[in-house]
């Protein structure tokens, strides 16, 4: 099965199902953990949920995940910054509605009490809630950077905006910024670009990073005509 995008231009199909060992890059595989020169490193350490994660850039665009959880050491997963977009997507839930149902049982009370001369005893319960609320929207409150596999909608790692502060966060973003920038220079164009790609997600699904789902709709998009616009 061919696909037609030029007259000149076409991508054979028949290996839409598992891409062969013809493409595979040369040289272009992970490197042996001997082999690794670090570039940088950044640490997340979120107290609340005893979850610590090391963020290790090396060889330029690889990047290594490892992340603990209370005591227990999580596979450590290595990404390939060839493959992810340039821009992560930012996520933030203030949990606006919690803090606005928190303000509203504070100010029942004091409502009553602005329009009567006394306070009501049933004016505790309404400030208590509130003040539980207020907690557990500060406690609750998220902000993500996902990143997102080159050319998909598919999440392959995500970075906590709060941790340790957004400064240093900002710093670590533009880094992989520009580590993402410098290795897409180095891939091809147009269309052979595409095994390539599909090659990496491959990986990414065998290593667990990524689900069955994500890998087949990452290769249906690369192999849709729109992916060599």
């Amino acid at each position: 099965m061919t696909l037609l995008m030029q007259p000149s231009d076409s991508i054979n199909l028949d290996s839409y199902a598992t891409p062969n060992l013809e493409l595979e890059r040369q040289g272009w595989g992970v490197p042996d953990p001997a082999d690794w020169i670090v570039d940088s490193k950044f640490r997340q350490t979120d107290g609340r949920r005893r979850i610590s994660t090391l963020y290790k850039r090396f060889n330029r665009h690889y990047l290594a995940i490892r992340r603990q959880h209370r005591q227990r050491s999580l596979p450590e997963q290595v990404i390939d910054l060839s493959f992810i977009e340039r821009e992560p997507r930012e996520i933030r839930d203030d949990r606006l509605w919690l803090w606005a149902l928190a303000v509203m049982c504070l100010l029942a009370p004091s409502l009553v009490y602005y329009l009567t001369p006394y306070l009501p005893l049933w004016g505790a319960p309404p400030v208590a809630l509130g003040l539980l609320m207020m907690a557990m929207a500060w406690r609750g409150r998220t902000h993500d950077y996902q990143y997102l596999a080159l050319h998909t909608d598919t999440v392959v790692f995500t970075v906590d905006g709060r941790l340790p502060e957004q400064s240093k966060v900002t710093a670590f973003i533009e880094e992989l910024g520009a580590a993402i920038d410098t290795a897409q220079k180095s891939l091809p164009e147009g269309r052979a670009r595409i095994p390539l790609a599909v090659t990496e997600m491959r990986r990414l699904c065998q290593a667990g990073i990524i689900t069955d789902d994500d890998y087949e709709a990452a290769k249906g998009r690369w192999f849709s005509p729109s992916a060599l616009d």
